[in-house]
């Protein structure tokens, strides 16, 4: 057998994926993965700096190796996982997203992974738990609106179940229940503020909205209207206790290492992570500052 680099194997899987051939994909991942492979605590890869400081934040725990991105352990076995997922093998798929999270805890996308397992055999507890784990770690719009879709099937899940079991001679009202099906439609329309474009969105939000409760369609209103609707929808969740937009460590990280970068005149780092920032918030004050970050660039080029 051929050895690759996690490199090739990561790009030729991909590529097979992209094709809709998740056959070839599989069985390139297979050959070249293993999912024995003895995970040493304290071994982790993370694909920028804003990952390492965010698991240096909430999972405070000693680095002892950090590996180079081309060795991305963790991306291998979660898409691996992914395949696994897809044809089934779910015992498999759990031990290869796992040890996708092993090696990045921060790795959103195998946290989506292992959310799907424990959905599957209807673990809602722990199902709840990962996803609002994910919401530490969502540095991009999709990712945010993701875990938004996510908890909103907890909560139909939660109210589904709830009617299901309420009995047909209980005329009382079950107001828990009303409120479930409140915070499901309430995140799935916040989900849609971060992403209702990707394919992935569009997909899961289809499914979701024949969920939501009519006395939250609210599909016509005007721009004024909506933005209303949207801080009450923050307001509501805030007093649950709920992710109602992204991580403050997210958006202080950004920015604190966006102004250090830029102090030392390492101008487009700078402005990766102060677009970070803004694509989370669309705050005003950030957008300024990436205004003159690209002016600063220009007049270099200028020079």
């Amino acid at each position: 057998m051929e050895i690759k680099s996690i490199n090739i194997i990561l790009k030729e899987t991909q590529e097979a994926i992209n094709s809709d051939n998740y056959e070839e994909a599989y069985n390139i991942a297979k050959e070249h993965i293993d999912l024995n492979k003895e995970y040493i605590e304290g071994e982790y890869v993370f694909k920028n700096l804003l990952e390492e400081l965010l698991f240096q934040v909430h999972i405070k725990k000693e680095i002892t190796r950090k590996y180079p991105l081309i060795l991305d352990y963790s991306e291998l076995y979660t898409v691996y996982g992914e395949l696994l997922l897809k044809y089934q093998r779910f015992s498999e798929a759990q031990k290869s997203f796992k040890l996708g999270i092993n090696y990045n805890p921060t790795n959103v996308r195998a946290l989506f992974g292992l959310s799907e397992i424990v959905k599957i055999h209807e673990n809602w507890e722990e199902y709840e738990k990962i996803i609002l784990e994910t919401f530490k770690y969502d540095y991009t719009p999709q990712n945010l609106a993701k875990s938004f879709r996510k908890l909103a099937i907890y909560y139909f899940s939660k109210h589904n179940h709830d009617k299901s079991n309420k009995s047909n001679s209980d005329n009382s009202e079950n107001s828990d229940n009303s409120e479930n099906l409140k915070i499901g439609s309430y995140l799935t329309i916040l989900s849609k503020e971060y992403d209702n474009n990707s394919k992935i969105a569009i997909e899961e939000l289809e499914h979701l909205e024949n969920l939501i409760d009519e006395e939250f369609k609210d599909t016509n209103i005007n721009e004024i209207n909506k933005i209303n609707k949207i801080n009450e929808i923050k307001d509501y969740l805030n007093t649950k206790d709920l992710p109602y937009g992204p991580a403050i460590e997210i958006i202080t990280i950004c920015k604190t290492l966006g102004f250090q970068l830029d102090e030392s005149k390492k101008v487009v780092p700078a402005l990766h992570y102060f677009k970070i920032a803004y694509d989370l918030t669309k705050d005003e004050n950030i957008k300024l500052t990436i205004d003159d970050l690209n002016e600063k660039i220009e007049r270099r080029l200028n020079v």
